[in-house]
């Protein structure tokens, strides 16, 4: 086994028993045989590649609260008879070394990242264009649109164009070229839509057949223009939680409680529109970002017209 192909992992652990350290620590040493290796240390914080902690203990329960907060990968003994409550992992208390290992093992498995590549159709002519300066003619047969990335608009000759678009998003038959200067149809096209809002209902129509993302952070780089999605509740809410911070999809499923298929799509179709960003030293900013004042009154008048509560309490 060479020392480059040993995953070097740093677990804290919070609130546990001398007896339940022992044996999570034999856990860890079973790893090995997989080349993980893993440094148990006192939770300190952001320094810990993963916590896990002990419910029953108060230092564990603040812990843990801490570590969801910061989006650390969290495992959980849970109170004792606790059947109920839901956490990201739960550990057994009473299992032995060789499965906690294997418990560990699952956890700390890379989760497979989706890219462009896993897309096709007109969605991943979307993904892949993203920044794009220039109108593109995407074509499918007798489909025919504009798409014009940087004012974030589709163009196409009729309503009826638009919806077999949306129908057909996934079709791995469309064929993507710049659109010529000089136009031929440049009068026939003359119905204007949001691509954010088209996207946001084409990838909800097709959300079973996206491929999930993995564990990646994505926030929203400007605030989508809803267009014929505005009275869409769960749109509106996810919107304003990825506007106000970072979220993974599995943590803003958990953290929402809607279906993950629903919010893997939303997820989808705003990075596809240019919406939304891996929040990482490379994220997309806004040219014109508005002043938090407006943006988050603007925010606030909305969900008061929907009745709608935000949550930001737990972002």
């Amino acid at each position: 086994m060479t020392e480059e192909n040993i995953k070097h992992i740093k677990m804290g652990v919070a609130g546990l028993s001398e007896e339940l350290e022992l044996r999570l620590s034999l856990a860890c040493g079973l790893l090995a045989a997989s080349q993980v290796h893993v440094e148990i240390q006192n939770w300190k914080g952001s320094e810990s590649d993963i916590l896990v902690a002990d419910i029953d203990s108060g230092h564990g329960r603040l812990a843990y609260e801490l570590a969801m907060r910061r989006k650390l990968p969290v495992m959980v003994f849970p109170r004792s008879g606790d059947t109920g409550t839901t956490y990201p992992a739960k550990l057994d208390r009473d299992a032995p070394a060789a499965a906690l290992a294997r418990a560990l093992h699952e956890k700390l498995q890379p989760s497979p990242e989706a890219s462009s590549d896993n897309v096709q159709g007109f969605l991943g002519i979307c993904i892949r264009e993203v920044g794009c300066n220039q109108d593109l003619l995407v074509k499918r047969g007798g489909i025919a649109m504009v798409l014009r990335h940087a004012a974030g608009r589709i163009l196409t000759r009729s309503v009826s164009d638009l919806s077999a678009a949306e129908t057909r998003l996934m079709d791995n038959a469309w064929l993507c070229v710049t659109r010529p200067a000089n136009d031929p149809h440049q009068h026939e096209w003359l119905v204007s839509r949001s691509l954010d809002g088209f996207l946001i209902k084409a990838c909800l129509k097709h959300q079973a057949a996206l491929p999930p993302l993995g564990g990646k952070l994505y926030r929203l780089a400007r605030w989508p223009d809803l267009g014929s999605v505005t009275d869409d509740q769960d749109t509106l809410r996810l919107s304003a939680l990825l506007q106000r911070s970072a979220w993974s999809a599995g943590a803003l499923t958990k953290h929402t409680e809607l279906a993950a298929e629903h919010v893997n799509a939303f997820f989808w179709a705003t990075l596809a529109s240019g919406a939304l960003a891996c929040a990482d030293g490379n994220m997309v900013k806004p040219t014109e970002p508005p002043t938090p004042s407006s943006a988050s009154s603007l925010i606030q008048r909305v969900a008061r017209h929907f009745g709608l509560k935000l949550g930001y309490s737990h972002a």
